[in-house]
């Protein structure tokens, strides 16, 4: 255990030599190779000033000497530095700062040229790049005995539930599939579709099998 110590720790030390950036790892038992650290147990990783997270078990990759990449295991909680989440899986590239979270995703992100934010739950699936702030995700399926529909909270403005949702926060445009839901409050409106895509800037949209309800407010 000692040896295998002594190599992570002088790797880590590598890094802050070469890079702007200094990693950070814990967990209750660590091995270690020139591209391979295992841990397992009370698991910390922690990119300065990006991104913290504690999970059950992990692997982290390099190529070369950049540790880019790593795979988190078992209850997951992650910090970025615009938004959290938990899921049961979470493959992260420290390079990119982009993944995938698997098996009951929650994840809330904070937009950052806009005021409010994105909550997602429910997704088995949640694809998500966090420098343009885009995101795709997709509930499990129909079949499945634990089928939930997607939720989205989006502003505190709109409740959104479908089996598939794709967001890009740069172009203001979200893509729903699948039994769309769109409670929508700031326009006292409710949406059903089985596809629709909506423009979060104006507030317009395009569907398919659309039905509409609009409350009238009295004079």
């Amino acid at each position: 255990m000692r040896k295998a110590l002594t190599v992570v720790f002088l790797l880590l030390t590598a890094i802050g030599l070469f890079a702007s950036t200094t990693l950070r790892i814990k967990a209750d038992t660590i091995k270690g190779s020139s591209d391979l650290i295992s841990l397992a147990g009370n698991v910390y990783i922690e990119k300065e000033g990006e991104m913290t997270v504690e999970t059950e078990e992990a692997e982290l990759s390099a190529v070369g000497n950049n540790w880019e990449r790593f795979i988190a295991t078992g209850e997951t909680f992650a910090t970025f530095s615009n938004g959290t989440s938990r899921s049961l899986y979470l493959d992260y590239n420290m390079n990119s700062s982009s993944g995938v979270m698997r098996n009951e995703v929650y994840a809330e992100f904070v937009e950052t040229d806009r005021e409010g934010k994105i909550i997602i739950s429910d997704a088995d699936v949640l694809e998500f790049d966090l420098g343009s702030e885009s995101y795709v995700g997709s509930s499990l399926p129909e079949d499945d005995p634990e089928f939930k529909p997607l939720f989205i909270l989006y502003r505190d403005e709109m409740e959104i539930t479908a089996l598939q949702f794709e967001y890009y926060s740069g172009d203001s445009l979200m893509i729903l599939t699948g039994h769309v839901l769109i409670v929508d409050h700031k326009n006292n409106r409710t949406i059903r579709a089985s596809e629709l895509i909506y423009n979060t800037d104006d507030d317009s949209f395009e569907g398919k099998s659309v039905e509409m309800e609009i409350i009238l407010e009295d004079d």
